[in-house]
């Protein structure tokens, strides 16, 4: 944009020539040396000493012929926009001498102008630095924010993971030293019995009678060791039901497609957290007289759709619970809709956990 100015000056004082008839070839090889100057300065080299020649060939140019007095108009304007004062004092004193010598009044003028013109685009230039370097560093934050959400969720997925390898390990390890070593002495006792069996039939009759007993032990010794590592909740179709049976506002109607067991337990858990947000909405805020629940669940994705036929409100105001589901979805790499227009809907997608941690609608810049 710096160039549309000086373009202007050059075309009018080319114009200028045009008019008054004959140009000499002197004054069209400083034409063509101001210009020539001027196009290396703007697209190559802009420094204080290129904008010191510009101005000589032009004050060389005025002394040839006073119609190029309108061109010093280009210095004024490339130290106003790069800030050398003493540079815009001295064209401008030269402006007034040529203005007086010359009677030409619209030369301070133009002057003027186009030193408010450099001085406000200078401004702007510098804004717009600072608007860019803002966005850069607020693009920078914004993606350094989301690898470091992505690795506090691959974390949280590897402490799962490495949490139920724990849990498998402690498991087998309790079946191992409870149930394992009893099996193992049972079996050394039967075979005891087989080889007394012929020789001593009562002792034999003994050791069988001692290795019932203690199978049977082994057996109820199992049966607590399951019971005890069972878990008392069940984040699955008898889970939802429970919640269901101790809502009791109103009807609900629930479905279920597809299996449970393609869910992960931490998507388990968000349907859940959503589950009972919805039916404690629709009971403290809806008026409904019937909830709608249905839970799809694919190869992709969950789909989870609860609609009531409450009141519902014309705003609808986030607090914790809201906000609280859509970061777990979103962090989930799921999407969430809610709506209050005509009673109480929520459409929650989420989608199947890959062995990698990502999900179907996850990326590394996501959010």
């Amino acid at each position: 944009m710096k160039y549309l100015p000086k373009l202007f000056l050059l075309i009018y004082t080319i114009a200028l020539f045009v008019i008054n008839g004959k140009v000499p070839y002197i004054t069209v090889l400083v034409i063509i040396l101001i210009i020539g100057v001027n196009v290396f300065k703007e697209r190559f080299y802009d420094t204080v000493d290129i904008k010191i020649a510009s101005f000589i060939l032009i004050y060389v140019g005025i002394w040839i012929d006073r119609n190029f007095t309108f061109l010093l108009c280009i210095p004024l304007f490339d130290f106003t926009y790069k800030k050398p004062y003493i540079g815009v004092l001295l064209v401008f004193l030269l402006g007034i001498y040529f203005t007086l010598e010359s009677s030409l009044p619209s030369l301070i003028l133009i002057m003027g102008l186009c030193g408010i013109l450099a001085f406000v685009m200078e401004k702007a230039e510098v804004k717009e630095s600072e608007y860019k370097s803002r966005f850069d560093e607020e693009r920078r934050l914004r993606y350094e924010l989301e690898l470091t959400r992505v690795k506090l969720l691959n974390s949280s997925k590897d402490i799962v993971h490495l949490t139920e390898v724990s849990e498998r390990n402690r498991i087998a390890r309790e079946i191992h030293d409870n149930v394992g070593h009893g099996i193992a002495g049972i079996l050394i006792q039967l075979q005891a019995a087989n080889k007394l069996f012929n020789r001593d039939e009562k002792k034999s009759q003994e050791i069988l009678k001692k290795s019932i007993e203690n199978l049977s032990a082994a057996l109820t010794l199992l049966r607590d060791t399951v019971h005890n590592i069972k878990p008392k909740e069940t984040l699955g179709e008898e889970y939802f039901k429970s919640v269901i049976n101790n809502f009791g506002f109103c009807p609900v109607d629930l479905k279920f497609y597809g299996d449970f067991g393609l869910l992960a337990s931490s998507q388990l858990e968000i349907l859940g957290s959503i589950f009972k947000e919805a039916l404690t909405n629709a009971a403290k805020h809806s008026k409904a007289t019937m909830v709608n629940i249905t839970i799809n669940i694919n190869e992709k994705y969950t789909r989870l759709y609860i609609k009531d036929n409450g009141l519902g409100c014309a705003k609808l105001k986030e607090g914790l619970g809201i906000s609280g589901m859509k970061e777990r979805v979103l962090n989930m790499g799921g999407t969430i809709s809610i709506s209050s227009n005509d009673g109480f809907l929520i459409v929650c997608l989420l989608p199947m956990v890959t062995q990698e941690g990502c999900g179907l609608f996850e990326s590394p810049y996501s959010g």
